[in-house]
């Protein structure tokens, strides 16, 4: 694996290896200071995770970062794993404060901490289980303690809607209102989903009406896609023919994540990277096919498969309404077709662009061709 360069297919750690985003970098950064609540969103594999990490390390204040992929029905045993696992990597990366953290932690019911070791158990018993108020109160109090905030950064945080048996926007709010030594950043692909589990514009919501700073990522530019293969190249020393290059960026159309991938498989084998263009593509629609049919299978409407077949070209509604109703020989509700629309949106597989709609993600509109 590369360490430390443009093509590390590892979330980036550090500015020198975080292409080009400097200034959404600054603005995260700039957030972490002034507000209790942000959020990163953008579509996936557009570089959210290094965004965030390197804004973590950079920021200097000490955080807990939790990625919490679950499985489709989290149990509060999955999550208490998770948690263990990010109070651990805290402990370990604080090491010169770990005996007052672990002072101020040991105070919260449901978790344990050997202190030789500095292993965690968290309880996951009824009864005795965590209380994720008691856990962020305790934060809060070391944060004082050191002088310093302390960052819960939740990563693909879209993933908390599955969490039925906790009141996560509860707690979100409650820190906002009462824990001012806590920062609280989460990052979503599914930016729709993310921000319908918040309810920011919910006034039932317990965040509804709170100001919460957002920063996108984005596609690059074709040049920016030229110059980022370029750079990452020249950093390892071989030479890629320019044609090859823009045959990538065309392909890849600014999804970082995919560049970076290209540039790697460069990188292993410099004489395939044209068959490795063709690859990655075969890869990354074999991947986003399957996200899509993960989709269709959970969903109780048959027509998101003709409108994903539609939307692999950027088409007005009209026209979508037209293709859609030949397609299923009838008429169809204005309000239907709003409504499945707005849940594709939601779900960051469509965008709309003025009065335009189409699939995202370039590669998931070769990949729905194939449904």
């Amino acid at each position: 694996m590369l360490q430390a360069m443009l093509f590390d297919l590892q979330p980036k750690t550090s500015r020198r290896d975080l292409y080009d985003f400097d200034r959404e970098l600054e603005e995260l950064i700039k957030s972490i200071e002034l507000n209790p609540l942000t959020v990163v969103v953008g579509i996936r594999r557009s570089g959210k995770t290094s965004l965030l990490r390197v804004a973590l390390n950079e920021c200097g204040y000490p955080y807990i970062y939790i990625d919490p992929r679950f499985y489709s029905a989290p149990t509060y045993r999955d999550f208490a794993y998770i948690l263990r696992n990010s109070v651990e990597d805290f402990l370990r990366r604080y090491g010169g404060v770990y005996r007052r953290i672990v002072e101020i932690l040991k105070n919260v019911k449901g978790i344990s901490i050997d202190l030789p070791t500095l292993s965690v158990e968290v309880s996951w018993r009824r009864g005795e289980r965590m209380e994720i108020g008691e856990l962020l109160i305790a934060l809060d109090n070391l944060a004082k303690d050191i002088k310093k905030p302390i960052v819960i950064a939740i990563d693909e945080a879209q993933e908390l809607s599955k969490i039925t048996w906790m009141p996560i926007t509860r707690l979100f709010a409650y820190a906002y209102d009462n824990l001012r030594n806590l920062r609280i950043v989460l990052t979503g692909s599914e930016i729709g989903v993310l921000f319908k589990f918040l309810g920011i514009e919910d006034p039932s919501s317990p965040l509804y009406g709170r100001y919460i700073h957002v920063i996108k990522t984005r596609r690059l530019s074709r040049e920016e896609s030229m110059d980022f293969l370029e750079k990452g190249f020249s950093e390892l020393g071989i030479n890629i023919p320019h044609n090859i290059i823009e045959r990538a960026v065309d392909e890849l159309d600014g999804i970082i994540g995919w560049l970076t991938l290209f540039g790697y498989t460069c990188y292993l084998n410099p004489g395939t990277c044209v068959e490795n263009i063709d690859k990655i593509l075969e890869q990354a629609i074999k991947i986003g096919r399957e996200e899509l049919e993960k989709f269709l299978s959970t969903s109780r409407s048959t027509r998101y498969k003709t409108l994903l077949k539609i939307l692999t070209t950027e088409r007005r509604w009209s026209e979508i309404k037209m293709l859609l109703e030949t397609e299923e020989s009838r008429t169809i509700n204005d309000r239907t077709l709003y409504e499945h629309l707005k849940r594709l949106i939601d779900l960051s597989i469509v965008e709309k662009k003025n009065d335009s709609y189409i699939i995202s993600d370039p590669i998931l509109r070769k990949a729905a061709q194939l449904l």
